[in-house]
């Protein structure tokens, strides 16, 4: 396949401060626990019984990914040789040095990539290049339009979501879970005390990183010990749950529904239950997105699903037969989501400036808290703002990686690239080949 060439769009800079402090700040106001509720017995239909009594909480195509750590692979560029001098006026990104420096660093080194960057909202600069799908996969170059999985770039999708949902109903972002866990669960106590802050920032305290409904329902009923050493520091669970708790906090599900059927055994009944909680706290999730956050920043029709049009994975540039990582929308929220490149960049401008998502002002209070926001990091411009993602079938140079990152920077830019191999042998880090890229073409 021939590759596709480097575009980059002409830019007219102009000045822009640092992402200010918020003008409205985060209260810390806790909600109080109200008494458990009755459960609402309520009776399944035929087919969903027969659909929940195969229902499988981690899939197979799930449980042989490696999941995502936080460990950054080696530098793919140097990084800046010499130091900024202080000036009169705070330094800008040369646009078209920048794409060349990741150009020159990405061509040889993945089997395709997008990236696309705009400032105000306005592309500047488009770089696509190869392949999202070889020959044997169904041949398909990558376009800025080219939707993959994004993993955990979903996680700040599912923070703007959590933002949006708490702002319609005034709700302080410390405002606890526990109204808004499903009455049939059997939580410890310690997870009632629980924020959306503190899953929304890894600070949960959970246990286990996976992201299906089995695995953290088991967790709020074992209980957490946030900042304990025993807890994990990043997991897909936190955010996943968040899925189940826009379910009840909107009313796409009854919190005290519980779906059982006469004649069953409770142990078959149980499974029936948590398998269709499952399904309908998903579809609620992605129901709720698709109308407030994803229709209103012009995407439609998100899911978890793929199909032939799709980039896949591949191990590198010299990979032809690519890695499909199939049906996911029971990892809705800690990953799950898929996007293309302009889709998250529509998302990401729409909820930092147009105020169709929430105020200019509590996005920016959002992004400051690091809701769904893995990095800020200090630069000569100011502070930039990071989201990466990965979805590998194992470590090793030969498996197969989905990778895609996503930046708020200054003078009122965004950055989102996908990638759908490991960068070169050495498995470099995506998020620091762009961070490296950008601090090296300040001027």
């Amino acid at each position: 396949m021939r590759s596709r060439p480097l575009v980059a769009v002409a830019l007219v800079l102009v000045s822009s401060g640092a992402l200010a402090a918020p003008s409205t700040p985060i209260t810390t106001t806790p909600t109080a626990r109200v008494a458990k509720a009755r459960l609402t017995v309520v009776k399944p239909s035929d087919a969903e019984v027969a659909s929940a009594r195969v229902h499988t909480f981690r899939t197979a195509n799930v449980a042989m990914a490696i999941p995502e750590d936080q460990s950054d692979g080696p530098a793919l560029m140097p990084a800046r040789r010499t130091p900024l001098k202080a000036g009169p006026t705070t330094p800008k990104l040369n646009v078209g040095k920048f794409g060349e420096a990741v150009h020159a660093a990405f061509k040889d080194n993945v089997r395709g990539y997008a990236l696309g960057l705009r400032k105000n909202g306005q592309p500047v600069l488009t770089l696509i290049w190869d392949s999202a799908r070889t020959g044997l996969d169904g041949t398909k170059a990558w376009s800025l339009d080219t939707r993959m999985h994004v993993a955990s770039v979903s996680k700040l999708m599912t923070g703007i979501i959590a933002t949006k949902m708490l702002d319609e109903r005034n709700l302080p972002i410390d405002t606890k879970i526990a109204n808004y866990i499903p009455t049939y669960w059997n939580e410890a106590s310690s997870s009632d005390d629980l924020t959306f802050r503190q899953l929304l920032t890894h600070a949960a305290g959970f246990t286990v990183h996976d992201g299906d409904y089995a695995t953290f329902k088991k967790q709020i009923e074992q209980g957490v010990s946030p900042g304990s050493s025993s807890a994990l520091s990043y997991t897909n669970g936190t955010f996943s749950l968040v899925r189940v708790l826009a379910a009840t906090m909107t009313g796409g599900v009854d919190k005290n529904a519980k779906f059982e059927m006469a004649g069953l055994t409770p142990d078959v009944n149980a499974k029936i239950n948590d398998a269709i909680w499952d399904v309908k706290s998903s579809e609620a999730f992605l129901s709720y997105a698709q109308a407030k956050v994803f229709t209103p920043s012009g995407v439609s029709s998100v899911s978890g699903t793929p199909n032939a049009n799709q980039a896949v994975a591949y191990s590198s540039k010299a990979d032809i037969k690519g890695w499909d990582s199939g049906e996911l929308r029971g990892e809705l929220g800690g990953a799950g989501f898929r996007l293309s490149v302009n889709e998250v960049l529509n998302v990401m401008g729409t909820f930092r400036r147009k105020g169709t998502i929430v105020a200019p002002d509590k996005a920016k209070a959002a992004i400051e808290a690091k809701l769904g926001i893995d990095q800020i990091i200090d630069t000569p411009a100011g502070k930039i703002y990071n989201k990466n993602g990965a979805w590998r079938t194992g470590k090793d140079p030969s498996s197969d990686i989905e990778q895609s990152v996503a930046y708020y920077l200054q003078e009122d830019m965004e950055c989102v690239v996908l990638v759908n191999s490991w960068l070169g042998a050495q498995q470099a880090s995506l998020r620091g080949a762009i961070k490296d890229a950008y601090i090296a073409n300040l001027e």
